[in-house]
C-alpha cells in the first residue's frame, strides 16, 4: 500500500516552539513528549513496514498476507513467492553510491590552519569508526524508507563515535534540514527480564541529553547528562526532500508481479497437466489402471451400439500473455525506479560513455543524495570539533574535504589516456591523477612517485660510483 499524507515525515514546528519555551532543568515535560512521539507514529510505523518488507520478515511483505482462493477447500494450495525487487533497489543504489569509501581530508589552503595535525585527527576519527560501514549503513536505511539518523557521543576512552541509526526512532526538531538540528529525540523499546516491554527515550539540545523511561505513551524524566558537543549531537540524513525511499513509487508493480507469479504456481500445482478421458466407457478396476501405466494398452469392453474412445484432455494455457505481462512489469519497476536491469542484454553490451547514459537515472538519484550527505557532513565536522577544540586541537569544519566515488566498472585504458591528455594539457600531475577511479588517495600516489624518483636517483649515483671504480683499477 502507498504512503498516505499522515505517513509523510511530519511538520513539527509548533512542537519546536514549545520545546524552546518549556525545556528545563528536567528537560521537556512529560506531556509534550508524547504528543511529539505521537505525531511522529504514523510515520515511525509506515517506515517499519518497509524496513520489514526489505528483511522479508512475514507479514511486511504484502504477498505473504495472501489468502487462498477457495477457503472451503481442505489444504487449500496458495503459494506465496516474494520476488525482492525491493530489495535489489536497495541494494544496487547502496554498492554504486557506497560500495567504495568516500574520502575524508582536510584542505591545504592557506585558510586551513594547522593542516597536519587536522589530517591526522580527521584519519584517526574515520578510522576508528569505520565510516566506510557507517555511510553505507545509512545509504541503506535512507534508500529503504526516506532517511536515517546518525548520533555523536564520547566513548569512555574519550574519543569522538559515531553510530547511525534506524530513522524510524529518529525525531528531528528543526525549521530547516533535518541535518542542521535544534532538538532531537531518539526514543526505542527494549523487554526487561520478564519480558515486558519498558520504553526509553533521548532528548538532545546543544549541551545535555534527558533521558526518559516508561510506556510509549507515559514517560518519566530519569537523568540529565552533558553529551560535551556545543550543538544537537543527533541529526538526521534525508534520501531526498521528500524523505522517502527508492522503492516506494514501485511497490504496486512489484505486488502485481508477486500475484501473478504466485497464481500461475498455484495453476501449475492445482491441476495436471493432462487428464485421460474415457467417452461412451467405463473402468472401475483399479488393476486395470495399474498395467494401463505400465504396458500403456488399454482395453474397453464394449458397451453397446456407440463407439468408445479414450483420449487425453490438455489445458490450452496462453502463457505468451503472462509472459508479455510479466515483463512489462519487469520493465517498469526499473525504470520507474531508476535502477538498472543487469539481465538486460542492451546494458550487458555497453561501455563507457554508453554505459554512463544507461545509468543516468540511478546517477541522478544518488547525486540528490551525494547532495544532503554533504550537508549533513557539514554538520558532523561541526559537532566533532567542537568537541576537539576543547582538547587545544583545532579543526575548521569549513575546510573538511569529502571525495564521493561511484562504484563503476573501471575503463582503465580510457581513463590512462584521458590522465595523458590533461598532463599534455598542462594540468598539474595532482589533479590529473585525482580522475583515476582507481586512485583513492592522490597525495599518496604523489608520495610515492617522488620517494621512487629519490630511490632512482640514489641506483643512478650509486651505478656511476661501481663504474668509476672500476675505470680508475
Amino acid at each position: 500500500m502507498a504512503r498516505n499524507l499522515a505517513q509523510l515525515y511530519p511538520d513539527f514546528t509548533a512542537e519546536l516552539e514549545e520545546v524552546r519555551n518549556t525545556i528545563g532543568e528536567n528537560g521537556i515535560d512529560s506531556d509534550t513528549l508524547r504528543r511529539i512521539i505521537e505525531k511522529h507514529s504514523a510515520n515511525s510505523d509506515y517506515n517499519k513496514r518497509l524496513y520489514g518488507r526489505y528483511l522479508g520478515i512475514e507479514g511486511c511483505v504484502p504477498i505473504h498476507n495472501r489468502e487462498p482462493h477457495f477457503k472451503d477447500e481442505n489444504d487449500p494450495i496458495n503459494n506465496k513467492l516474494a520476488n525482492d525487487f525491493f530489495g535489489e533497489i536497495v541494494d544496487f543504489k547502496t554498492g554504486y553510491f557506497a560500495g567504495k569509501p568516500v574520502m575524508y581530508g582536510y584542505s591545504k589552503t592557506e585558510e586551513a590552519e594547522n593542516s597536519e595535525k587536522a589530517t591526522k585527527i580527521i584519519t584517526d576519527f574515520v578510522v576508528n569508526n569505520n565510516m566506510h560501514s557507517c555511510d553505507m549503513e545509512i545509504t541503506k536505511i535512507a534508500s529503504v524508507y526516506g532517511y536515517a539518523g546518525r548520533l555523536f557521543y564520547i566513548d569512555v576512552n574519550g574519543n569522538v563515535r559515531v553510530k547511525p541509526l534506524q530513522g524510524f526512532e529518529t525525531i528531528i526538531l528543526t525549521t530547516d534540514d533535518i541535518s542542521e538540528p535544534e532538538y532531537a529525540v531518539r526514543y526505542f523499546c527494549n523487554l526487561d527480564i520478564s519480558g515486558n516491554e519498558v520504553w526509553t527515550a533521548e532528548v538532545y539540545d546543544d549541551t545535555y541529553y534527558y533521558t526518559y523511561k516508561g510506556q510509549k505513551n507515559s514517560m518519566a524524566f530519569v537523568e540529565k547528562k552533558p553529551h560535551l558537543f556545543d550543538f544537537c549531537p543527533l541529526q538526521g540524513i534525508a534520501n531526498n526532500s521528500e524523505m522517502i525511499g527508492d522503492a516506494e513509487k514501485v511497490l504496486s508493480l512489484i505486488d502485481d508481479y508477486d500475484k501473478v507469479l504466485s497464481d500461475n504456481s498455484n495453476e501449475t500445482e492445482s491441476f495436471a497437466h493432462a487428464y485421460m478421458v474415457f467417452e461412451n466407457a467405463y473402468i472401475n478396476d483399479d488393476d486395470e489402471f495399474q498395467r494401463m501405466k505400465k504396458t500403456g494398452a488399454i482395453f474397453i469392453p464394449p458397451t453397446g451400439t456407440t463407439s468408445a474412445s479414450v483420449r487425453f484432455l490438455t489445458k490450452d494455457v496462453n502463457d505468451a500473455f503472462t509472459e508479455h505481462h510479466l515483463e512489462r512489469l519487469e520493465d517498469n519497476i526499473y525504470r520507474f525506479s531508476q535502477t538498472p536491469n543487469l539481465a538486460d542484454e542492451t546494458f550487458s553490451s555497453a561501455s563507457g560513455v554508453s554505459l554512463k547514459f544507461k545509468l543516468h537515472g540511478l546517477e541522478t538519484k544518488c547525486g540528490m543524495f551525494e547532495a544532503k550527505m554533504r550537508s549533513a557532513a557539514t554538520y558532523m565536522w561541526k559537532v566533532v570539533s567542537s568537541a576537539w577544540q576543547k582538547r587545544n586541537i583545532y579543526v575548521d569544519p569549513l575546510q573538511v574535504i569529502m571525495e564521493f566515488t561511484r562504484n563503476f566498472p573501471l575503463d582503465m585504458l580510457s581513463e590512462a589516456q584521458t590522465v595523458q591528455m590533461l598532463i599534455n594539457a598542462g594540468l598539474p600531475k595532482e589533479i590529473a591523477y585525482s580522475q583515476l577511479s582507481f586512485v583513492d588517495d592522490v597525495d599518496y600516489v604523489m608520495q610515492m612517485i617522488e620517494e621512487e624518483k629519490e630511490q632512482d636517483g640514489f641506483n643512478e649515483i650509486d651505478i656511476s660510483e661501481m663504474s668509476g671504480g672500476n675505470g680508475n683499477s
